[in-house]
């Protein structure tokens, strides 16, 4: 009899661990299928902005100039529309000193000195604190435009050097702009 109740405990004890078991199982298995949803999930979004961005790009390319505001950089432009661009103040500007949560509007002014319309497909930052616009028209040879960033410094004290990225018809087809700025911390 006491042989039998030691079995039945070894078999409870048993049966327990392998419950215990089969719960570490079961969310490994969970946690598992919740990652890969989740890179699933990512890769569609990938592939839809990507989509969409080679659709801008190719649509910039040939017909109408239409902006895209993808943060991924667009399809190679036609060489046949190639054009050249001249940064008229330079591609590296310095802006002295600000205080810490004011805007600072930024400009780089552009010329297209090529014999094409200049289409410029993407304007992109280097951070969040730094919002870009897009022109949304070609600029026939010779004309002028502007590039335009508003930086916002809260929570940016200190020195700050921020990267404005232009794509465009020319080549090469990143231009990259910097602006510099040191920042006072708020007293």
């Amino acid at each position: 009899m006491l042989r039998q109740e030691h079995s039945l405990l070894s078999l409870t004890f048993a049966n327990s661990k392998s419950i215990l078991n089969m719960k570490k199982v079961f969310l490994v298995l969970a946690a598992g299928i919740t990652i890969a949803s989740c890179t699933e999930a990512d890769k569609t979004a990938e592939t839809t902005t990507s989509t969409a961005t080679q659709a801008s790009a190719e649509a910039t390319s040939t017909a109408t100039p239409a902006a895209t505001h993808a943060t991924h950089e667009p399809t190679q432009p036609d060489t046949a529309n190639l054009t050249t661009i001249q940064w008229l103040d330079g591609a590296e500007k310095d802006f002295g000193k600000m205080k810490e949560g004011e805007n600072l509007n930024v400009s780089f002014r552009f010329k297209n000195t090529g014999n094409k319309p200049l289409v410029i497909s993407n304007v992109s930052a280097s951070c969040g604190c730094t919002v870009p616009e897009t022109p949304k028209k070609p600029y026939a040879p010779g004309e002028t435009g502007v590039i335009k960033a508003s930086f916002n410094s809260t929570g940016k004290p200190g020195t700050q050097s921020k990267q404005v990225t232009v794509y465009a018809n020319t080549t090469p087809q990143m231009n990259v702009l910097t602006f510099r700025v040191d920042v006072k911390a708020k007293s």
